[in-house]
Formats: structure tokens, C-alpha cells, sequence
């Protein structure tokens, strides 16, 4: 079983993180958040500001795993 600092080493993981990134901020499933209204704040609001700190985690590891 391989560990997690030999799956962020792959260069295919991060394509598969790059494309999966970029898919969540597509317009398709931006429009499914239209409208919506969740503790008073808009649900595109919440879905972008939650797709936005997956991505900066994510290149937090990354910058982490390539750097030892």
C-alpha cells in the first residue's frame, strides 16, 4: 500500500487534481448553486469560497511533498 508522500509525488495525481479542479469551477455546476440561499449568505458564495480553499490545501501539499 503506498503512502500519502508517494501518491503526491505522482505526477498523474495531481493532472487527476488539476482536472477535477477545473471541473468543480465550470460553469455546469456553478449554475447548480444559482440562486440558492444557505444561513442567509448565497450558495455560490459558499461553494466557490469552499472550492477555492480545497485548491489552495491542496497546493499547500503539494508545495509540501516537492519540497523535501
Amino acid at each position: 500500500m503506498a503512502s500519502i508522500s508517494d501518491l503526491l509525488c505522482q505526477r498523474d495525481f495531481w493532472i487527476f487534481l488539476f482536472i477535477l479542479g477545473w471541473m468543480m469551477l465550470n460553469w455546469p455546476l456553478l449554475s447548480l448553486a444559482e440562486g440558492l440561499v444557505l444561513l442567509d449568505i448565497p450558495a455560490i458564495l459558499i461553494y466557490v469560497a469552499a472550492i477555492w480553499l480545497m485548491i489552495i490545501l491542496l497546493l499547500y501539499l503539494f508545495d509540501r511533498g516537492n519540497s523535501k
